[in-house]
């Protein structure tokens, strides 16, 4: 039990046993002398009780004055020394508190330089070591990030580890250990797996169709599995959007099958017709009315292939496959083509179209502008004109008539696409190429759908797509008893009206951030304004800068809790001052329409378990603590307190499981117990 005892209660332990035995000698000296020597024994009692008294009230003072400039801060010290071994905190020690305490400050802070010293030599040492495998798995993320497919690699329980840009763009909001099934219909994928298990060791991956989780889009892809000393490790799922290609299946169907019904009436009458018209015998009248009913039903299958053809020019044109092109590799295209000189006016557009074939059959109308040596100093640029971007060749000298460049556009473009003309690019394009005159010489148009650049500034987080050191967790765990760095997290935080959610507070914002692996996923953040259908008090507007007008537009409780439950429902949460952020989103639970019972931990109860000698546990404190920079805008928003709360959180991490705080359990059964400490607490 004596072993349980903390520091402090020692010393006032102590100093009480001090002044007990000083009372007890008093005592003893006072009723000595009065057996031998006799007297008023009142005289001795008040003599006993003013000398009790006063050692007692002198133990207490100096007590006070030894918890206060010896305990204290060697308990500081001592939390200090804790943190910086377990945690990576670059601050020195603060030395002042313990400037009675002689040697120990400074010898503690030169075990800061130290450690701090030693730290910096291995991470140099583990840098040089690992900067080729940096590389190698640096190529690898780009590889797979810019893949034209969707790539997802799955742990064996279906958590993504890995996933591209692609298939963040097909399935939405997608994140690093978040279930697949959140995403995408895995019944199909699982039978995929089944069938590669039924062939171990095959090296062709499996095939399968599934769909979006919410329906909207299929997918057609294929399955392979990963494994390590036979053992599945994963699979890697690469996937693209078939929901097109299905769609055009089907109406290429339809217009086949449509074609034939009503061709088929038509000419099945021209033939019947035709052989009236064989009869010699046949009265001129009747002739004339058969030839009629000819000509009719003629110009009915005229117009049903004209109307086909018109379909499926529109089909053929929305499945042929475009993409978000850069006019200047287009222009870039065309020079490398360009049997002589050709000046380029460069330009910054963007184009939707096959920019191959686009370049391949400009290169072919310049090749002919040029072959007979009428045409000179060609100039090649593209103009904007409302929502398309006309590309412009322009020359002088000799004309160039429309049947002269439909001669150019009737060549096959390139041995890379078969028998495909220039014709058939402008009829996938949906566009047409003319010429016209201009002010001094001549130009052709091929006008273009324009694009939008693709938009990503610099300062603009970038998702975190892969993490190869998630593992799985073994499925007979319970999650309260698997290692809390095993665990992924969601740091929260939220601004309100006010601090009295029974008493109708609303929540005005909510912001949060995924932690996984032991890293901080900026690319994966939550951050939304919240119409609290009241009006925000100037005074609270006055802490986190929030007024009426910015939450006028903002989505209400009901839709921002929905999507807040999708983005955390399968992870930890975690909040400074937790139960006042989860009360807020427990009260709304019917409007909302969800159940916010996921465990969760609070950072002010870890706090006053891990630094008990402290009484300020403020997440500005803890910032100070652990070395971490709060900048002053972003402090009372809640991504920007979000955000800190996720930093002071990770180091938490490392004290903690050397405290002994292990598990999800040892967390929660030590916030419980710290729950009465919390009400004493500045926070």
């Amino acid at each position: 039990m004596a072993e349980r005892w903390g520091l402090r209660l020692r010393f006032a332990l102590f100093f009480a046993g001090l002044a007990a035995g000083g009372v007890a000698l008093i005592a003893a000296g006072l009723w000595l002398a009065y057996a031998r020597y006799g007297g008023p024994a009142e005289g001795y009692v008040i003599a006993g009780l003013i000398a009790g008294f006063g050692l007692a009230g002198l133990a207490v003072w100096v007590g006070l004055l030894f918890d206060e400039n010896v305990a204290r801060p060697v308990l500081a010290l001592a939390s200090d020394l804790e943190t910086r071994a377990r945690a990576q905190v670059g601050t020195g020690i603060d030395t002042a508190p313990a400037r009675y305490l002689g040697a120990l400050a400074p010898a503690a802070q030169a075990v800061h330089d130290a450690l701090t010293q030693a730290r910096e030599a291995q991470a140099q040492a583990i840098a040089a070591e690992t900067r080729a495998l940096a590389r190698d798995k640096a190529l690898l993320a780009a590889l797979l990030r810019d893949l034209s497919d969707a790539v997802l690699v799955l742990s064996p329980d279906r958590r993504i580890i890995l996933y591209n840009r692609r298939a963040q763009a097909l399935l939405g909001a997608v994140g690093l250990d978040r279930p697949a099934k959140a995403f995408l219909r895995t019944e199909p994928l699982d039978n995929a797996i089944d069938r590669l298990r039924a062939r171990p060791g095959a090296a062709r991956p499996e095939p399968f169709l599934t769909a979006t989780a919410d329906g909207a889009r299929f997918l057609l892809g294929q399955v392979s599995a990963v494994d390590s000393d036979a053992a599945s490790v994963g699979h890697v799922v690469i996937f693209h959007d078939a929901t097109d290609d299905l769609t055009t299946h089907a109406e290429r169907d339809h217009l086949f099958n449509t074609l034939l019904e009503r061709t088929r009436r038509p000419a099945a009458a021209i033939g019947a017709v035709l052989e009236v018209l064989d009869d010699p015998d046949l009265p001129p009248a009747q002739r004339a009315g058969f030839a009629s009913a000819a000509r009719d039903e003629l110009d009915r299958l005229f117009t049903t292939l004209r109307d086909s053809a018109r379909s499926h020019g529109a089909i053929a044109a929305r499945h042929w496959p475009m993409a978000e092109v850069a006019v200047r590799d287009v222009l870039d295209t065309v020079v490398a083509r360009a049997p002589g000189d050709l000046q380029v006016t460069d330009s910054a557009d963007f184009l939707r179209c096959d920019g191959f074939a686009i370049g391949a059959l400009l290169g072919r109308v310049l090749t002919g502008l040029l072959a007979d040596g009428t045409r000179h100093g060609p100039v090649l640029g593209a103009e904007v004109h409302d929502r398309e971007i006309w590309l412009i060749l322009s020359w002088q000298g000799a004309d160039a008539p429309d049947g002269q460049i439909s001669g150019w556009v009737a060549q096959d473009i390139s041995d890379a696409y078969g028998h495909y003309t220039g014709r058939d690019v402008l009829e996938a394009h949906r566009t047409e190429i003319w010429s016209e005159p201009m002010a001094q010489g001549h130009r052709i148009v091929l006008p273009l759908a324009q694009a939008g650049a693709p938009v990503l500034a610099p300062q603009d987080a970038r998702p975190e797509f892969y993490d190869f050191d998630l593992t799985s967790p073994d499925p007979d765990s319970d999650l309260m008893d698997r290692p809390l760095k095993s665990l992924t997290f969601v740091v929260f935080d939220t601004e309100t009206t006010g601090l009295s959610p029974r008493a109708g507070d609303e929540i005005v914002q909510i912001a949060g951030l995924r932690v996984v692996g032991g890293r901080v996923l900026t690319g994966e953040a939550f951050d939304t304004l919240v119409n609290p259908g009241r009006a925000i008090p100037p005074a609270s507007t006055r802490v986190h800068g929030i007024d009426d007008a910015m939450v006028a537009d903002a989505p209400d409780i009901r839709e921002a809790g929905q999507d807040f439950h999708d983005f955390c429902s399968d992870a930890v949460l975690v909040a400074h001052n937790a139960p006042f952020d989860i009360a807020f989103l427990r009260l709304k639970e019917t409007q909302i329409g969800r159940d916010f019972r996921q465990p969760f931990l609070c950072t002010v109860l870890l706090s006053a378990t891990l630094f008990d000698h402290s009484g300020n546990h403020t997440l500005d404190a803890l910032a100070a603590r652990f070395g971490i920079e709060i900048p002053t805008h972003l402090r009372h928003t809640a991504l920007g307190d979000a955000t800190a709360t996720a930093q002071v959180f990770l180091r938490m991490l490392d004290v903690m499981e050397g405290a002994g705080l292990i598990t999800l359990r040892d967390a929660l059964e030590a916030s419980r117990k710290m729950t009465r400490i919390r009400r004493a607490q500045e926070y």
